[in-house]
């Protein structure tokens, strides 16, 4: 493996970690001040908030379009696999098979799953009227992420290749809607917070079962 891959790759990662913390620190406890009586629990609002609200049955959105959150769910943990292939490649040199076999079945169904959102981002009239170009290079650097990975597994191309592109990988993340792999948690953790203290979190079984 090459020197300067590594290290570049090592400084683009805690380049990515620092600068999300900063982001993180700055934006923590922003936002209108709550006045009304606290009747609940935060942090069991923050538990239910990523444990049963979670569930596909408690989102509409879900409900309306079951193969594209289907997708979306596929195309992250491909991502998911890709970054722990970088950090496994930064520890350790080489990934271990044990990693690699359901590593490469995944990743294949993954870029399925990535180029179908990357199309439907392209084509969609909807989608198109509100894209940005940081929407499409989200989704499109995602999408060759997932690719090298899975080539990585493979076998077909060298470490050096694939620490490179994740070196670049992580030196955009924190500047771009990439962003949301840190805030999507600190977003539903806070709102979670919010309506715990309010009681609104965790739902009544009875107003569950209404539903």
């Amino acid at each position: 493996m090459n020197g300067f891959i590594h290290g570049f790759a090592v400084v683009s990662l805690i380049w990515a970690v620092a600068s999300l913390l900063i982001q993180w620190f700055i934006s923590w406890g922003g936002g209108r001040k709550d006045h009304s009586e606290r009747s609940g629990i935060p942090k069991d609002g923050m538990i239910y908030n990523f444990t049963v609200a979670m569930l596909p049955s408690h989102k509409e959105t879900v409900k309306l379009h079951p193969m594209k959150f289907a997708a979306g769910i596929i195309m992250h943990t491909g991502a998911f696999i890709a970054i722990v292939s970088m950090i496994l490649l930064l520890a350790f040199g080489k990934l271990h098979p044990i990693i690699t076999v359901p590593g490469t079945i995944i990743l294949i169904i993954s870029l399925v799953a990535a180029l179908f959102l990357l199309y439907r981002r392209m084509t969609d009239k909807l989608l198109q009227t509100i894209n940005t170009p940081d929407d499409v290079c989200a989704i499109a650097s995602t999408t060759f992420y997932i690719f090298l990975a899975m080539l990585l597994h493979l076998d077909l191309i060298s470490s050096s290749i694939f620490l490179f592109y994740s070196a670049l990988f992580f030196l955009y993340l924190p500047l771009g809607k990439l962003r949301h792999a840190l805030f999507f948690f600190v977003a539903r953790a806070d709102y979670g917070r919010r309506l715990g203290y309010r009681g609104v979190y965790p739902v009544p079984q009875k107003a569950e079962q209404d539903k």
